[in-house]
């Protein structure tokens, strides 16, 4: 229960970082949290009264105001949480004055350089190093989702023979094959790099550099290294947001007022009437035919929403008819009134798509603008036969990528479930 001098609508049920401030507005605690409603609440409640040290009762009794700061990954809230708390050293946080307990993360000097966690007396003749991170648990966590995307090798090899068997690691997908001498010097050094990118906040440059690698890869036609490219991409595009720590630093609603602007270039781009605040997109997932699906995949004020998701098994059976499946969607979704309206519907596919689920709305007088977003050249088709060409950098365009994305992987998800269901039937 949250006590009455805490304005509980300036505490979101969203992930971000919390600052605790005394009477005086001296910072006296920073702190990060999946949910900060839930967090911030849990303080003052009376089980955290009863088991909590006397040490945090002492520093729930001088708050006088809180602070938040809403972020879209743990990722960022962690290295946010570092910064603030190195910033405005809190009393309650641990070993503020001299860092000796907090945790960074390394780049050795190394040959073949390794990835680890280390105290800060152990920063000496690095490579780089990240921190100082108040969570050691949330930092080793951290990295081991990030090895997934961009492996590694934590075995020091210098003056080491390969060996004929590989590390555990490798089998994991883990390491990159150091060990066995799988990959050149240069190309394991390539990737350490873009990791050191990711920790720097640099997502978008990577992203870019990617994508230019994966397409190289592919007109050479080595595909394989095209799909380990096409990995990482998909790794990041799941796994984090950019790190804009400085920006919230500035500026605590900087989320807000980018998704503002985001939402200000889409209503810009396709002349809509207002600012969409509800958007609907639409994706089909089938191998011939056999299994369809349906997903259907809301942003609500530039937010994705999932507790408005829907997934539709396909009725429809016979050979493979896109147009026809997201017709036979499109009746089924106008069919609940209780849903809420969108203001804008995106529909993946190019003008066949889109023509056929413009006349699904048009039987039901349903009235607002409906897009396709072809794939290959990310191009958007209005049903009248307009082509809008955004270019890839607009913001338009990536938000109604990422949503286009999004519904993709939901289809696909309930696509595989159902086929690893008949399979089994």
């Amino acid at each position: 229960m949250l006590p009455s001098f805490i304005n509980r609508d300036q505490i979101p049920h969203r992930p971000g970082v919390y600052q605790f401030k005394n009477k005086y507005g001296r910072v006296t605690y920073v702190g990060k949290a999946i949910d900060l409603f839930r967090r911030v609440g849990s303080y003052f409640s009376a089980s955290h009264a009863v088991s909590g040290s006397v040490k945090t009762s002492v520093m729930v009794e001088q708050i006088a105001s809180v602070e938040t700061i809403i972020v879209d990954s743990e990722l960022e809230a962690l290295i946010l949480e570092a910064n603030l708390i190195k910033k405005y050293l809190p009393e309650y946080n641990v070993s503020l004055k001299d860092d000796k307990d907090y945790l960074y993360i390394k780049i050795t000097n190394e040959e073949f350089p390794r990835v680890l966690t280390a105290r800060v007396a152990d920063l000496k003749g690095s490579l780089k190093y990240f921190g100082p991170f108040p969570s050691s648990r949330t930092v080793k966590e951290t990295l081991k989702a990030l090895r997934r995307v961009f492996s590694w090798c934590t075995q020091p090899t210098r003056g080491r023979p390969a060996r004929l068997r590989a590390c555990f690691y490798y089998h994991l997908g883990q390491c990159p094959g150091v060990c066995i001498g799988k990959i050149s010097k240069a190309d394991y050094r390539k990737n350490v790099f873009r990791l050191s990118q990711l920790l720097e906040g640099k997502k978008e440059r990577l992203v870019d550099e990617l994508i230019k690698e994966m397409g190289k890869a592919s007109k050479e036609q080595n595909f394989e290294e095209a799909g380990r490219f096409k990995k990482m991409i998909q790794g990041l595009a799941y796994l984090t947001q950019p790190n804009r720590t400085k920006a919230y630093l500035e500026n605590p609603n900087f989320l807000e007022d980018e998704k503002q602007k985001v939402l200000e270039a889409l209503q810009k781009a396709l002349n809509l009437p207002k600012i969409p605040e509800r958007i609907e997109c639409f994706d089909i997932s089938n191998i011939q035919g056999k299994e369809s699906t349906g997903s259907m995949v809301v942003m609500t004020n530039g937010e994705i929403d999932k507790s408005q998701y829907r997934k539709f098994k396909i009725r429809m059976t016979g050979r493979p008819n896109d147009v026809g499946m997201h017709r036979e969607m499109m009746r089924r979704r106008l069919k609940h009134p209780e849903w809420q309206k969108s203001d804008l519907m995106i529909i993946d596919g190019g003008i066949a798509q889109v023509n056929g689920v413009y006349q699904e709305l048009i039987a039901k007088n349903y009235k607002l603008p409906v897009y396709g977003l072809a794939k290959r050249m990310e191009w958007l088709y209005s049903p009248d036969g307009q082509v809008i060409k955004l270019p890839k950098s607009n913001l338009a365009s990536k938000l109604l990528q990422k949503l286009r994305d999004e519904a993709h992987r939901f289809a696909i998800a309930y696509h595989r479930k159902l086929h690893q269901r008949s399979l089994y039937s």
